[in-house]
């Protein structure tokens, strides 16, 4: 089972199309003692899927347009990855990760097969940073939930707590899932919910990414990317 998700995730990425997509991000913020989770911002980002890169460019806030002239928002969290980076790092041989297995579970009426991996801080692909001030690559650990006979992979999650105090960030968690999406003549598992939480000693910060309005994405469409500045940084 699990050589059968290895051979998914090897081939994942290159196995995608072009293609667009709306990707909303629900932000939210928390106290540490008291778990009282306060809504923040709601941004509207086109995100891109073009040659096994990913990029998005940020749309509007709270509903609201953004113009050119419009100042740059401070994000509290943004991360990227979700498109397959997070799980082909997980089977990549570079990253010689060790695989045990944990249970049977069930997601989107399918059985899965359960496994754990970790990675070491040696073979590491995950980058966290606080802008330009302070960045690491870091161990993490997580799950696949993968089909025990095709490999297909439903759900990838990982987390990091190995990490240097100059970063600013006691634990971060990621947990994507798939669903069978059509683009195009076409059916991918393609990320339909994100879920990111990190733990700052201080406070808690969650993202919730929704991926909705997938299409392909056509030679002659025209997209424009920009660097985005933020704080913190994973994938």
């Amino acid at each position: 089972m699990l050589a059968a998700m290895a051979r998914y995730a090897e081939k994942y990425i290159s196995g995608l199309p072009n293609f667009l997509c709306e990707l909303t991000t629900e932000q939210y913020r928390s106290g540490v003692r008291h778990l009282r989770w306060k809504r923040g911002d709601t941004l509207t980002a086109q995100l891109a899927f073009s040659n096994g890169q990913e990029k998005s460019i940020l749309k509007a806030v709270n509903d609201k347009p953004l113009k050119a002239s419009s100042p740059r928002r401070h994000r509290p969290l943004t991360t990227s990855g979700e498109f397959g980076s997070i799980l082909a790092d997980a089977f990549a041989d570079s990253s010689n990760a060790r695989f045990r297995w944990n249970r049977w579970d069930t997601i989107q009426g399918k059985r899965v097969a359960v496994f754990d991996y970790a990675i070491d801080k040696e073979h590491s692909f995950l980058r966290l940073s606080r802008s330009d001030l302070a960045s690491a690559i870091v161990p993490y650990h997580g799950s696949v939930y993968g089909d025990p006979d095709s490999g297909a992979i439903y759900r990838v999650s990982n987390e990091a707590t190995e990490i240097p105090a100059d970063i600013k960030i006691v634990s971060i968690t990621t947990t994507v899932d798939y669903v069978e999406t059509t683009i195009g003549a076409g059916r991918y598992l393609l990320p339909s919910h994100a879920t990111v939480f990190d733990n700052r000693g201080f406070d808690l910060v969650r993202n919730e990414l929704y991926f909705r309005s997938y299409r392909k994405f056509e030679a002659e469409s025209s997209i424009k990317f920009e660097s985005n500045e933020s704080e913190d940084t994973s994938h």
